[in-house]
């Protein structure tokens, strides 16, 4: 069954290590996200490109994202318009 919304995404962060900085991606809520960037953002389950959707009003819907292509939701598990059909992976991953 698909979720109605995702509120967990990856973010690529910069880390500090002995061997100079190094760009990792790491799992953030939404609003979180948010409320750094909206850059270097991408699905926790095909690593597809999404899109993000913020609160508008109190009784609305939660900090979530979206796919951005309608191909990765219909394939990922975390999509709007997944068919069950078993995970796949982004045609066009966000490295």
């Amino acid at each position: 069954m698909p979720n109605d919304m995702m509120f967990e995404c990856e973010q690529k962060k910069e880390f500090r290590r002995s061997g100079g900085d190094v760009w990792e991606w790491r799992t953030v809520s939404v609003s979180s996200a948010v409320a750094v960037s909206r850059d270097r953002l991408r699905c926790m389950h095909c690593h597809g490109a999404v899109r993000v959707h913020q609160q508008k009003a109190p009784d609305g819907p939660r900090d979530h994202v979206e796919h951005m292509l309608r191909q990765d939701s219909e394939h990922c598990r975390g999509g709007i318009h997944y068919d069950g059909n078993g995970q796949q992976m982004s045609t066009q991953p966000v490295e």
